[in-house]
């Protein structure tokens, strides 16, 4: 039976490229340029309610290390140079505009991000939050001036902080390492198929043809946190409060977060914690803010549904270093390759047959176990032209593996096969306690 459909989870994905992408090289962060005069406007609204006289802030992500400090781009001194004002502050309606007050880091390619804390939420009673934080991934600072206008709310803040919860350890730090700068692009553009920033929507400008979103978890996941952000604030000690209670929730380990942003990391790092008494607090300030339908879910996850290609009972998952996911098509002996946006093409070279799995040599080609013939099928990295590798005790194999050296384990019906990175037979293993295995990973070291 035909299943077009295969599911990214966000952050186990981003979490995978952190994995796999070493060896994409960026350069520090550290110095400045000259400053950007293209102007950047925006508004703040908790709960869909301006957000007045909160502090806004321009942040680049690091790049000493996941969840490595960020970088507050305005600053004291980048204001005077530029005769702006600091702090720069929301004004009575939530709206702001931050040109001439901050200057790229270099490489001006840097990611950079838009943080606003504190505030008068419109709680009315005038009074300011200062556990109120939202935020929205903007992309590479050389790009700010074709943004136009930027909504930062509590759905952005789901959107930023899902596709960004592998590189961070706290609202300020946010960071990759020198080697996987390709990591972060690809978590920002994910941002943008699942927020819009002009209008605020959930579902953003680069969502493909045919993908879909869980629009009533992220607009679920915008309640649970519009709860404390419309409010006067709390601790977690204190449970009679919005915020005490969601940061109470939001608490895996002895340190309770103090701000929102903070709160959303941590579920979203943490996705199974706590998550039924997260679900209840969705209409915390009356009915819910953003409409959702949202069922009690096991965990906080956020997925996107694409059904690029032609895939047919799909039976293996990979990654490139590109952020391409290949699958194996058990149904119709073909791979699929997506690119991170969700544009499929499909492969038939090398005689598969029942493809069962598939795993990426360091040179991008994709091998793919076959358990309707007893073979592997090496893929070359643009999928034109297969090989076909047999012997060495293949039987139904069912899983493939690289350890540290390149060689390729491969895991049969009732044995293990080892060949060589290029495909040569070394041995086949059997161990008597094992007599069907379905799996296999090898240590990279």
């Amino acid at each position: 039976m035909k299943n077009p459909l295969t599911q990214k989870i966000l952050a186990c994905a981003a979490l995978l490229r952190v994995l796999v992408l070493a060896g994409c090289a960026i350069a520090p962060s550290t110095a400045t340029t000259a400053p950007q005069a293209s102007a950047m406007k925006g508004r703040a609204l908790g709960g869909q309610l301006p957000v007045a006289f909160g502090t806004v802030q321009l942040y680049a992500t690091g790049t000493s290390g996941y969840g490595s400090a960020s970088t507050a781009l305005i600053t004291p001194s980048s204001a005077a140079a530029n005769s702006a004002s600091y702090p720069v502050q929301t004004d009575a309606n939530g709206n702001f505009n931050i040109t001439g007050d901050y200057a790229c880091p270099t490489p001006s390619s840097t990611p950079v991000y838009l943080v606003i804390t504190g505030g008068n939420p419109g709680n009315g009673g005038g009074v300011v939050n200062n556990n109120l934080a939202i935020m929205a991934a903007l992309g590479p600072c050389s790009g700010l001036g074709s943004i136009g206008f930027v909504n930062v709310s509590e759905v952005s803040t789901v959107a930023s902080v899902w596709a960004l919860a592998p590189f961070m350890s706290a609202i300020d730090h946010i960071g990759t390492t020198s080697t996987n700068a390709t990591g972060m692009t690809l978590a920002m553009a994910a941002v943008n198929e699942l927020y819009n920033i002009n209008s605020g929507t959930v579902g953003g400008p680069t969502l493909p043809t045919g993908a879909t979103l869980p629009v009533d978890e992220i607009n679920g996941l915008a309640d649970i946190l519009a709860t404390c952000v419309n409010s006067t604030g709390g601790v977690a000690t204190d449970t009679s409060t919005n915020c005490g209670e969601l940061f109470h929730y939001a608490t895996p380990g002895a340190t309770a977060p103090t701000d929102t942003v903070t709160a959303a990391m941590n579920i979203a790092q943490n996705p199974s914690l706590n998550a039924g008494p997260l679900w209840s607090l969705i209409g915390g300030i009356g009915s819910p803010v953003f409409p959702t339908a949202v069922p009690q879910p096991a965990a906080w996850t956020i997925a996107i549904n694409y059904t690029g290609g032609t895939m047919s009972t799909p039976s293996g998952i990979a990654n490139d270093a590109s952020g391409n996911i290949w699958v194996a098509n058990s149904g119709n002996n073909s791979v699929t390759k997506l690119t991170n946006a969700g544009a499929g093409q499909n492969f038939t070279a090398g005689s598969m047959n029942a493809p069962s799995s598939i795993a990426l040599d360091s040179s991008g080609n994709a091998w793919i176990t076959n358990s309707g013939n007893n073979t592997l099928t090496k893929l070359n990295s643009t999928g034109s032209t297969g090989t076909i590798f047999s012997g060495n005790g293949l039987s139904s194999p069912k899983s493939i593996s690289f350890d540290g050296l390149g060689n390729i384990w491969v895991a049969n019906s009732g044995s293990v096969s080892l060949f060589t990175s290029a495909g040569a037979a070394i041995g086949n293993y059997t161990v008597s306690s094992v007599t069907v295995p379905v799996g296999i990973a090898a240590n990279p070291q």
